[in-house]
C-alpha cells in the first residue's frame, strides 16, 4: 500500500501510521516503510532520533546490510525508517536494489505500507507505485486547496499511481492552517507543472 498526497502537511504520515496499526491489530504482519527520502517524518511520531538508525536509503546504497538489523519493532507492527537523506532519491527508488527490497519484504510481511513523498513536488512516489497494489491519496480538510484536485485527476488519468483511492483527513477540524503553504521542504527544485497557482513547487529534474 502506497500512501501519498499532493503537498506537504496533508497528513500522509499520520494516515500511514494509523493504517499500519489498524491492519496489524487484525493479526496481520505489517511493515511501515519510510519512503519519503527527502523529508522523512515517521521518526518524529515514534520518538526516535533518525540520525542513530539506518534505514531504506542505507539499505539500497550500502553493501552487506541485513534488513532485519534495520527494522524497528513498534507496538503491533514493524518500521523501517527512511535512513540518511541521499542526493539522488529517485535514482535509488528506480534501482534494481529497491526492486529486490520490495520482493524481500513482500515475502516476509502480509502488508507493506510506504509513507512516500508528495506527488506534486517530486517524482519519487511514481517509482514506488510500480510495485504496489493500492494507493491511498490523502487530502486534508481546511488545508488542501480544491484546485489541486486537477493535479490528482491528471495523475490518475495518466496511470501514474496504482489503484488510486482518496482519503479525506481531519474531517470536522476547524480551519486554522491557512493557505500560505510555508512548506520548508528541502527539495530545492523549481516545478514546471503550472496551473497558474504561482506556488513555486519543487520538481525532480531527472524525470
Amino acid at each position: 500500500i502506497l500512501v501519498t498526497s499532493t503537498i506537504k502537511g496533508e497528513g500522509k504520515t499520520l494516515v500511514s501510521i494509523n493504517t499500519s496499526a489498524s491492519i496489524s491489530y487484525k493479526g496481520y504482519s505489517v511493515l511501515l516503510v519510510g519512503a519519503d527520502l527527502r523529508n522523512p517524518q515517521i521518526h518524529k511520531y515514534i520518538g526516535i532520533d533518525k540520525s542513530v538508525k539506518k534505514g531504506l536509503s542505507n539499505y539500497i546504497f550500502e553493501e552487506n546490510l541485513d534488513i532485519d538489523d534495520l527494522i524497528i519493532k513498534h507496538d503491533s507492527f514493524d518500521i523501517l525508517l527512511s535512513g540518511a537523506i541521499p542526493p539522488n532519491p529517485t535514482e535509488l527508488l528506480s534501482s534494481r536494489k529497491f526492486k529486490d527490497f520490495i520482493e524481500l519484504v513482500g515475502s516476509k510481511y502480509d502488508y507493506v505500507i510506504f509513507d512516500s513523498a508528495p506527488c506534486l513536488l517530486v517524482s519519487d512516489t511514481f517509482e514506488i507505485s510500480k510495485y504496489v497494489d493500492l494507493t491511498l491519496y490523502v487530502l486534508r480538510c481546511n488545508y488542501s486547496k480544491k484546485d489541486l484536485v486537477n493535479f490528482i485527476n491528471d495523475t490518475n488519468s495518466q496511470g501514474k499511481l496504482t489503484n488510486l483511492n482518496l482519503v479525506l483527513n481531519s474531517v470536522g477540524q476547524k480551519s486554522g492552517y491557512g493557505y500560505g503553504y510555508q512548506y520548508g521542504y528541502q527539495y530545492g527544485y523549481q516545478y514546471g507543472y503550472n496551473y497558474g497557482y504561482g506556488y513555486g513547487y519543487g520538481e525532480d529534474k531527472d524525470n
